[in-house]
């Protein structure tokens, strides 16, 4: 299971939404670390924490995003396509197990694409804070913000695989009704927690708040 699931991950990875989704992660990191930097060399001791959470919101977006559509994107039907269905059955993994493999997939790259860079982040803006207590708030923000990608993961990972069994080559409209329209319905009401970008949101408000952050 542990190779299959390797397996998926590489094949999620693979695939164009993926690839864009990863190079959208390295934008992302490389521009707020070259900011850090910058910021760091004007101000000197500075506290980056509203740094790193625009970088949180802009990893779950642009980089979570199109991985979290590639895996919407009627996996089963491409492993069924390239053989890996059969490979598996011989090897013992059936096809209910191939669906709790693409789910843990889509949830391990969703989450690594946003915490892993945080976390990456975090450390930077603890090297440059110019003071202990300032690193040290830096390093405990970033755990919450790695946290937070944990979160990001397990929900957008799992409700887009979800999406693209139950709807196949359609997965990926399906995945962003469920997503886009209780969001949009919920902003009209006045609280968009009853959504998914904004519990997220309202998560890494909440995440900021335990860490010291702050909660915008």
């Amino acid at each position: 299971m542990r190779a299959a699931v390797a397996l998926g991950c590489a094949r999620l990875r693979g695939a164009r939404g993926g690839r864009l989704g990863l190079a959208m992660a390295a934008l992302i990191s490389l521009g707020c670390g070259v900011m850090a930097l910058v910021l760091r060399l004007d101000d000197g001791t500075t506290s980056l924490e509203a740094l790193l959470g625009s970088a949180a919101r802009g990893l779950a977006w642009a980089a979570a995003g199109p991985i979290a559509l590639a895996a919407a994107h009627d996996r089963p039907g491409a492993d069924r396509r390239d053989g890996i269905e059969a490979l598996a059955a011989a090897r013992g993994i059936s096809r209910a197990s191939l669906h709790g493999v693409r789910s843990l997939a889509a949830m391990l790259e969703v989450a690594r694409v946003v915490a892993l860079p945080l976390a990456a982040l975090s450390v930077l803006a603890a090297l440059l804070s110019g003071s202990l207590l300032l690193g040290l708030r830096h390093l405990a923000y970033g755990a919450a913000l790695a946290l937070f990608g944990v979160v990001s993961g397990v929900t957008l990972g799992g409700l887009a695989a979800a999406s693209g069994r139950v709807a196949g080559a359609r997965g990926r409209a399906l995945f962003l009704v469920l997503t886009l329209v209780p969001w949009g319905l919920a902003d009209l009401s006045g609280d968009s927690r009853w959504s998914i970008p904004g519990a997220l949101g309202a998560f890494l408000s909440f995440a900021a708040r335990s860490a010291g952050g702050p909660a915008g």
